[in-house]
Parts: structure tokens; C-alpha cells; sequence
């Protein structure tokens, strides 16, 4: 139907490579980036009105970074956290003490002095930005253990919805965490029913104190490199909770676009290739018209194999494809691999985990039966289950095994917000999200892309390091359709997540 009011949406990066490839002089792991972009009509632009005849108190003068189209809140100080509002921060961005630019500025006569305006009337207040902060300082170990589990439940949920909307046979890849952080950061301008339908649908449990700083310690776990950045129309009028939120804990420095889309286009690719460290070359091959709000997010892992594997020992081996012929394809095998693995008889599947460095794991699970199919398995899994299986993965000693792994090479790209609405239909359609800027806004359209690579170094060349394993009695052959996660384990949360249907598309 026709959009009412402003617009709000995630933009598409540049499209995905061809299947099955990678980018271009990284072996490993490449960035997954996720974009939202805001528009806004100029509905709130409306002249400041004089106030009725009743008389009213004196005015005090706001600070220039507060909001004239409602009741002033409290600034909050960088120590202190908005209650209920999830967010995520870099480890070592920098933390100005305001936003570059200020949100807004007070008008100036022609003698002179200041105006002080008074309160918008066409712009209500929003709900919520009343309400005291929080005071949480430092998370502790439950409640970072309590988002991380919540990170699982939502991997879990996010992968079936898109196991659903895909074809059997097609590959998937996401970053979990990425996403996650994407959506909180909008949760952060979200009230009423928006605030909480999202927070459930990112499975955070209701009354959890310190979310955002618990997310913020998983995202900034060793191994892990994650920043985020602002872009937006100097027309637009940020509300400055939302922009304090962001800056405080997505480290961000808003910056305007100029309205020149070459020149915004190249300050925002050079952002993603300094905050990539060059592994997303560019992110943006075009702007919406009217841009208002783009808020960019990027993730990126550099590990590798804990012990590497021989190159001079990847063959051509036949790949099982449900519907399809076999096909041979580049398979890394080892006699005797450390492979930490079980299996589990009610699902009937088998579960492997290979060590790289870092505390990481590459978490392996595919059906036990030669003619049961992925899907199964799939929906067969629930939260509880399913991350009771990556920590018994997580504390299984690796034994010698006889290992045959497909190199992972995928590209892919997904729309998030199909995705959000099939998990909770009409999330987006009305959303309250007023703790963001003047005048309603909605969700429009989202894509988040994700790149994986591994093969026998790992995602990124290292020194070996000798491991010591017996004579092997394990076999482990991934040569089936099989579903992987990229699991952190001192941080109990996944990093990537995806099936491998046909490593050679």
C-alpha cells in the first residue's frame, strides 16, 4: 500500500558475489554488514506556534542538544544506561562527549539574541523518555550469560524462518550477533508495544538489567572486531536521548550527509573499508532519494585452525545432494583430525566441533541417517536443545578423527525485514518508534549480507600449533548437507550460522 509518513528502512549493500564466492584476498572469514536507513517527511517541520494566553512558568533555557518537539528530558551521563533499552558499544571507539553537530540549535533574532521555542505541539511526546536510567554499571557474569543465551534463541529462531522461506537445497549464512545488534540499535528509538515485541523477538528476557552492557562485553570478546557509524540528513532532528543512546553505546559520531550521493557515498564506503580493516572494500553502490537516517553496523572474525590442515591432502570427494547427483568437490581430510564430536539418538544427528584459535569453534551437525534430510533435523531443534548440544559440543574433548570437510566459501545476502514479519507478522507496519525522531516512522526494507570462508589455514593464515591426538577411531565426513556454527566459546554465543547444501552452487 501507499506509505504514510516517514519511512524507515534498512539499505541493500552491494549485491553478493557470484555463489559459492568469496571476497576478494581474504581466505577467511569476510565482514557481514547490516544497514538501516530512516526517512522522514517533513511533516514535523511545522512553525513554532506562540502558547496560549494561560500563563505558564518561566522557561528555562535547554541545552542546544535538546529536543523542542516535546517535555525535555534528563541528559544522561555516560555512566548511566536508558532502563530496557538494549545497545551495543565498540571496544576502543572513541567516546566525544557529544555528537558531531548538534542535534538541533536554538534560533537566533535579529538583535541577536536567543529564541527559546516553545514546545512543538504537532510532535506529542514520546513515551518512555520520562522514565529514570538505569544505574547498572558493570554486568555480571548472569545476566551476560543471560544475552548470550538469548542470542542462541534467536540464531535459532532467525535460521528456521529462514530455512522456511528458502529451497531445500539452498545454502544459508548469517551472523547472529550482527543482526542483533542491528535490531537493538533500533530498539533504542522504539516504545510501547514496538519496544516490547521486538525485545521478545530478540528473546531478551523481560526485567534483564544491564542488557546492553552484557551485549556490548560478547560483541567486544576477543577475536571479534565489530563498529558501528551514523549518517544522516542535516534536516533531520535526531531526538537527543536517541543520539546520546547511540553514541554511548554504539560508539558512534553522527555524522550529515552533504546531499552531494557521490560524495556521501564514498565517505560511507570509506568508513566500511577503515572499520573492516579493508575487507569489505564498500557497502553502498547507491543511496535512497531523500536519505534521512543510515545506520551502519559491521562484523568481522579473523581466526584460524587451532591445527591446520595439509593442503597436499584435499581430494575431489562426491558431495550428497537430496534431488541432485553427487558432486565432486574440494574436501579437506585428515586420518587423524582432533574433532571434539557425539552423537545424539533422539535427533538421530551428529554433532562435530573443530577448534580454532581464539575461543572459537566451528560447531558441525548433520543427520545420522543415510537417507534423513537436513530439514528434519531443522525443525526438530528447539532453543533448549539446540544450545544444549553446542555445550556439550563446547566440553567434549577433541579425539583423532578421520575427518572430510567441504571448503566453505558463501556469499549471501537476506532480507531481514521478510524475515522479522514472518516471525512476528505486522512488527514493522505500525512501529512506535518516536524515541528516534520527530514524526512517525516504519520500517521499509532491510538486507544483511554475510561472507564466510574457510579452508585448510582456517580463515586467515597462522602459525600451526602442535597438537598431540591418538590413533584415530572417529570418523567425522561432512559430505552431506549439513548445518555449521561459527560458536564462540568463551563468549557461549554464535558468531555465523548456516547450512552448507552445495559447497559448489
Amino acid at each position: 500500500g501507499t506509505q504514510v509518513g516517514p519511512r524507515c528502512c534498512l539499505l541493500p549493500p552491494l549485491p553478493a558475489g557470484p555463489p559459492g564466492g568469496t571476497e576478494r584476498g581474504h581466505p577467511g572469514v569476510g565482514p557481514c554488514a547490516q544497514v538501516l536507513t530512516l526517512e522522514a517527511s517533513p511533516s514535523w517541520m511545522t512553525p513554532l506556534k506562540e502558547p496560549p494566553t494561560p500563563a505558564v512558568p518561566p522557561v528555562r533555557t535547554p541545552a542546544p542538544s535538546q529536543d523542542m518537539g516535546g517535555p525535555v528530558p534528563p541528559v544522561s551521563t555516560p555512566s548511566t544506561h536508558p532502563e530496557g533499552l538494549p545497545g551495543w558499544s565498540v571496544t576502543g571507539a572513541r567516546s566525544p562527549t557529544m555528537p558531531e553537530g548538534a542535534p538541533e540549535e536554538l534560533d537566533t533574532a535579529a538583535n541577536g539574541t536567543t529564541v527559546v521555542p516553545t514546545a512543538d505541539t504537532s510532535a506529542p511526546p514520546c513515551p518512555g523518555d520520562e522514565e529514570p536510567t538505569d544505574t547498572c554499571v558493570e554486568p555480571t557474569g548472569e545476566q551476560r550469560a543471560a544475552v548470550a543465551e538469548a542470542l542462541v534463541t534467536f540464531a535459532l529462531r532467525f535460521y528456521q524462518h529462514m530455512a522456511e522461506a528458502a529451497q531445500p537445497d539452498a545454502n544459508l549464512l548469517f551472523s547472529p550477533i550482527n543482526v542483533a545488534v542491528g535490531l537493538s540499535h533500533l530498539l533504542l528509538g522504539a516504545r510501547g508495544e514496538t519496544q516490547e515485541r521486538l525485545a521478545a523477538l530478540l528473546a531478551y528476557p523481560q526485567g534483564l538489567d544491564c542488557v546492553h552492557g552484557a551485549l556490548q562485553q560478547l560483541a567486544s570478546a576477543p577475536g571479534l572486531f565489530s563498529a558501528a557509524q551514523i549518517f544522516h540528513s542535516p534536516e533531520l532532528h535526531l531526538r537527543p536521548r536517541f543520539l546520546n543512546d547511540s553514541l554511548r553505546f554504539y560508539g558512534a559520531r553522527p555524522h550529515a550527509l552533504s546531499g552531494n550521493e557521490s560524495l556521501d557515498l564514498q565517505r560511507i564506503n570509506a568508513w566500511v573499508r577503515e572499520a573492516s580493516k579493508g575487507l569489505l572494500p564498500s557497502l553502498l553502490s547507491a543511496l535512497p532519494p531523500e536519505p534521512s537516517l543510515l545506520l551502519l553496523s559491521a562484523v568481522h572474525l579473523r581466526a584460524a585452525w587451532r591445527t591446520p590442515l595439509d593442503r597436499k591432502k584435499t581430494v575431489l570427494l562426491p558431495f550428497l545432494r537430496p534431488g541432485h547427483p553427487p558432486r565432486k568437490v574440494p574436501t579437506m581430510t585428515s586420518a587423524k583430525y582432533p574433532v571434539a564430536s557425539f552423537s545424539d539418538s533422539r535427533l538421530q544427528v551428529q554433532v562435530g566441533r573443530l577448534e580454532l584459535n581464539g575461543g572459537l569453534s566451528l560447531v558441525v551437525m548433520m543427520p545420522r541417517g543415510p537417507l534423513e534430510p537436513l530439514e528434519t533435523l531443522e525443525r526438530a531443534l528447539d532453543p533448549t536443545t539446540f544450545l544444549a548440544l553446542l555445550r556439550r559440543a563446547a566440553r567434549t574433548p577433541p579425539r583423532a578423527t578421520a575427518l572430510s570437510l567441504p571448503r566453505l566459501r558463501l556469499d549471501l545476502t537476506l532480507d531481514v525485514v521478510a524475515l522479522v514479519h514472518d516471525m512476528d507478522f505486522g512488527l514493522f507496519l505500525d512501529a512506535e518508534l518516536c524515541g528516534l525522531a520527530r514524526g512517525p516512522a516504519a520500517v521499509d526494507t532491510a538486507r544483511h549480507r554475510a561472507v564466510l570462508a574457510l579452508d585448510e589455514a582456517g580463515v586467515e593464515a597462522a602459525a600451526a600449533m602442535a597438537t598431540s591426538v591418538a590413533r584415530s577411531a572417529l570418523v567425522l565426513e561432512a559430505l552431506r548437507p549439513f548445518l555449521f556454527v561459527l560458536w564462540h566459546d568463551t563468549g557461549d554465543f554464535p558468531v555465523f550460522m548456516g547450512r552448507l547444501s552445495d559447497p559448489q552452487p
